[in-house]
């Protein structure tokens, strides 16, 4: 069983008479990557905020790998990464791309030696090592978004806090970001706390997720787990050479079908109990002279969990 890298309790945050983050439990084993998810002002940037004791709840606390925010927020500073929203307006723009780095490094007492290694390893990843010389507010929003990111991971911390880390990037050097983080969870065990708009980058690398909307967690759990157990009904795609019309009629005769979509050379069905079911769909349809050419399960997105909980929240 794995410790608790992460462990909220309670935490809440007034602003004014607006709660940004609603008594909060949250519980993230370390070596997870987490996804927090939620629309605009569901409380998403004020979690990470409190979580780097940039800001004081109102009430309830958490304990970041030991060390209490309300107790310990100089010890949780050490021990954090963090990438701010906004984090390419972050970065000290008449310094280097390598002074930048390098000042960071020496602020949380990376050894000498190790330095230049680990700022050129960075910089080579994230494509920056030929703009190392380049003023940071002379660099593109992009690369400034690269180069704020390498300053979050430089001290190899035990916990990153990413606000959005792939919002100002093209699709490249999000795969890129994709892949640094798979690998530093993997090399290096660090617990990462993503907060993510984009469903699915979340999808890709994220072993655990919460929804959150108005400050209240409204799930929480394993990523597959969860779209597993709330997606219950499934949706099939029956791919045919024949009449469409005809296979939507027959399917929608079944009386365990819940909806059919026709389209160009399918259907999308969605069956009710499918183990028991798809047998008798498959045989009506075969038995009426259509040809199937597939039969196959359509997998349950990220975004398709996102959608559901959200609604069922704000009924």
């Amino acid at each position: 069983m794995k410790l608790e890298e992460v462990a909220i309790s309670g935490l809440t945050k007034h602003f004014g008479k607006i709660v940004a983050v609603d008594h909060m439990e949250l519980s993230i084993p370390a070596g997870t990557i987490f996804g927090l998810l939620g629309p605009n002002g569901a409380g998403k940037s004020t979690t990470t905020r409190l979580l780097s004791t940039l800001l004081r709840p109102t009430e309830g606390t958490a304990v970041v790998s030991g060390h209490d925010i309300l107790e310990e927020p100089v010890r949780v500073r050490e021990i954090t990464g963090v990438l701010p929203e906004e984090s390419n307006h972050t970065v000290y723009p008449t310094l280097t791309a390598y002074e930048n780095l390098e000042y960071i490094a020496r602020l949380y007492d990376v050894s000498e030696a190790e330095i230049p290694e680990r700022i050129e390893e960075l910089l080579k990843f994230m494509e920056l090592w030929d703009r190392k010389d380049d003023k940071a507010g002379e660099l593109s929003t992009g690369n400034r978004q690269r180069l704020a990111l390498c300053r979050a991971i430089l001290h190899r911390p035990k916990v990153l806090l990413l606000d959005e880390p792939t919002s100002a990037l093209d699709p490249i050097a999000a795969k890129r970001v994709r892949e640094l983080i798979l690998s530093l969870s993997q090399q290096y065990k660090q617990t990462f706390f993503i907060n993510s708009h984009n469903l699915p980058e979340v999808q890709r690398v994220c072993d655990r997720i919460a929804i959150i909307d108005k400050g209240k967690i409204l799930l929480q759990g394993k990523t597959q787990e969860l779209r597993t157990k709330l997606l219950a009904k499934q949706e099939f795609r029956i791919r045919i050479v024949g009449d469409i019309e005809k296979a939507s009629s027959i399917a929608q005769s079944m009386n365990f079908v819940e909806g059919v979509k026709p389209e160009v050379d399918s259907i999308l069905v969605t069956i009710e109990n499918p183990t028991e079911n798809n047998s008798s769909l498959m045989q009506a349809l075969l038995s009426d002279g259509i040809r199937i050419v597939e039969f196959a399960e359509e997998e349950a997105t990220l975004e398709d969990l996102y959608l559901e909980v959200v609604k069922g929240g704000a009924e």
